[in-house]
């Protein structure tokens, strides 16, 4: 959907060694116990795997550039996607499953949104992975109206955007390689009004209408073993995208952007999690297309620049089969360009959360994130991997 964000930051907290080594005592205790459960549940899974699954999913909007509100989603997700795909049902089966992967869910849903700052909107989208995972595809339809702000340097300006936007990105896999190739498309068209106070200025220069369409190539590596929960493997991600007046929308540039997951298990009962993010733009973007800093414990659109980075690291302890607590930190840089203004802010952000497996056919795990930033502490309502 619309995302906005912003400039620098984050710490990569020492806490997850200190988990590491104050968790292992336990981990034999822990196996045991898991097994016990998991004994326990493999009926009930067997049940389930002829049919799909509704999740009727009340969200709670925390994110710090819009205001915190409230939202709706009703999720269906489709029949298994294969029943003899082996699961990750333990802590003990990490790293068992590199061979064959579990593809994303297949799901579609609806949902409805609204925030305190009169941010509100509506929509329905769908993810799907079809020819035993060989093809994946994700759409999205929606209308919106977003209040949030944009920054230039350290001084914020307020603005709404109200439109209609859909998305789409279909990827198929290389023979048997773990390679997936392929073509994204966007559309944006709304209104525009930034909130220039008493200041006389022309309103035409900060009322306007725009739309914005592009189209990108898309190169992607995935061996890791789930997509909503990775417990090992690695996500290689690259999304050439180029928006030109001649697809029908109003501006010109192009952006790349490469995304690295890294997972791997430290131990039976803990997991590492390393993001590496790098993302550009070319040409003359619109403000809210314009690279922007993505961590948790950061407001949308706060940090951006020609050319942003993150580095991310996440420590997971699966406390129980359907129980996991996690500690995360990281830091981001902007390069701005020569007329560029620069935050005197250090770009780092850090904090801690807790899953739960909602429905463990899907292996669907829905938590919540506590973060401290450069100026704010926030916390987030999660539906699978925060990444």
């Amino acid at each position: 959907m619309l995302g906005f964000k912003s400039r620098h930051r984050r710490l990569i907290p020492a806490g997850v060694l200190i988990l590491s080594v104050i968790f292992g005592a336990h981990a034999t205790a822990q196996e045991q116990e898991q097994e016990q459960e998991q004994e326990q549940e493999n009926a009930a899974d067997e049940e389930g795997k002829s049919g799909g699954n509704f999740l009727v999913l009340p969200v709670v909007i925390t994110e710090p550039a819009i205001g915190e509100g409230l939202g709706l989603g009703l999720v269906y997700f489709h029949k298994d996607r294969d029943p003899d795909m082996p699961k990750i049902s333990t802590a003990s089966e990490l790293g068992k499953t590199g061979k064959r992967p579990n593809p994303p869910p297949t799901a579609t849903g609806l949902f409805a949104f609204k925030t305190s700052n009169g941010t509100q909107g509506i929509g329905a989208g769908h993810t799907g992975t079809y020819l035993n995972d060989s093809l994946r595809v994700v759409g999205a339809i929606a209308s919106m109206e977003v209040k949030t702000t944009t920054y230039l340097g350290d001084t914020p300006f307020d603005f709404d955007l109200d439109g209609e936007l859909a998305y789409l990105s279909i990827k198929r896999q290389v023979g048997a390689s773990r390679w997936f190739l392929g073509a994204s498309a966007s559309y944006l068209d709304g209104l525009v009004d930034f909130d220039v106070g008493a200041l006389p200025l022309p309103p035409e220069l900060f009322n306007f209408s725009l739309r914005d369409i592009g189209l990108a190539g898309i190169a992607t590596y995935d061996t890791r073993d789930d997509t909503m929960m990775p417990g090992s493997g690695i996500l290689i991600d690259n999304a050439l995208w180029y928006h030109d007046d001649s697809l029908g929308g109003d501006f010109n540039y192009s952006t790349y952007r490469l995304k690295v997951h890294w997972f791997r298990p430290l131990h039976k009962l803990f997991v590492l999690g390393l993001r590496g993010d790098v993302w550009t733009s070319g040409g003359r973007p619109p403000f809210f297309a314009e690279p922007f800093v993505s961590l948790r414990g950061i407001p949308a659109l706060r940090y951006q620049g020609e050319t942003v980075g993150v580095f991310e690291m996440e420590g997971r302890f699966n406390i129980s089969p359907r129980w996991a607590a996690v500690v995360f930190g990281g830091v981001g840089f902007t390069k701005t360009g020569d007329l560029g203004i620069d935050t005197e802010d250090d770009i780092n952000a850090y904090g801690a959360g807790i899953r739960f497996l909602a429905l463990k056919q899907q292996n669907v795990w829905l938590g919540i994130d506590v973060a401290r930033g450069p100026e704010e502490v926030a916390w987030y309502f999660q539906m699978g991997h925060a990444w």
